[in-house]
């Protein structure tokens, strides 16, 4: 059939695929990469910016999409391998580098936990903060000591990580609510 296509011929035929532009990034992440900043002080300002932020930035933040470069500065400034923070949040290296080289996103599930991380390292720096004596936490390196500590098994979780429990919401409740004992002054 000379140029004509049956019923069935879309059956065969590749999916089109549509080239839609990067959206625009949140606000949240505007200064993720700035120069002459090290990874940490960069991690921190964007722990702050998260500590700041409303329930509802925060939301449309992760809406928009966690770039990939998160996962990177996270890696950088704790000293980790990417590759566990990839794990950390759900996504194979494959799919990271594929976003990453597409400007894309994290994918939604691996963007909510980030989001859960920072949340978590958000909800540390405050306790840090108002824990009394600045001269004592001057020099300790929460980013580091969190980045190991989220892979600790802790009773309290029943002997899950804190990395196992930013999976969903519920964990990562479970996890502040595990926060909140240590700020009492209660075992973890």
């Amino acid at each position: 059939m000379d140029g004509v296509m049956t019923a069935t011929d879309h059956l065969n035929m590749p999916p089109q695929t549509k080239r839609v532009p990067p959206a625009k990034p949140h606000a949240l992440w505007n200064t993720i990469a700035s120069p002459g900043k090290t990874p940490l002080s960069q991690l921190r300002a964007l722990v702050t910016r998260v500590r700041e932020a409303s329930g509802t930035q925060l939301f449309d933040a992760v809406e928009a999409g966690v770039p990939t470069e998160v996962v990177k500065l996270i890696a950088k400034a704790t000293g980790q391998p990417a590759s566990v923070i990839m794990e950390l949040a759900g996504v194979s290296q494959t799919t990271f580098v594929r976003n990453e080289a597409a400007n894309k996103p994290l994918p939604d599930v691996a963007g909510h936990r980030i989001m859960g991380y920072l949340r978590l390292l958000a909800t540390l720096r405050k306790m840090l903060d108002e824990s009394g004596d600045p001269e004592q936490v001057k020099n300790f390196d929460l980013e580091t000591w969190f980045a190991h500590w989220v892979h600790q098994k802790l009773p309290e979780l029943k002997g899950n990580t804190p990395a196992e429990m930013l999976r969903n919401t519920e964990g990562q409740r479970a996890v502040e609510q595990v926060l909140e004992r240590m700020r009492g002054g209660l075992a973890a």
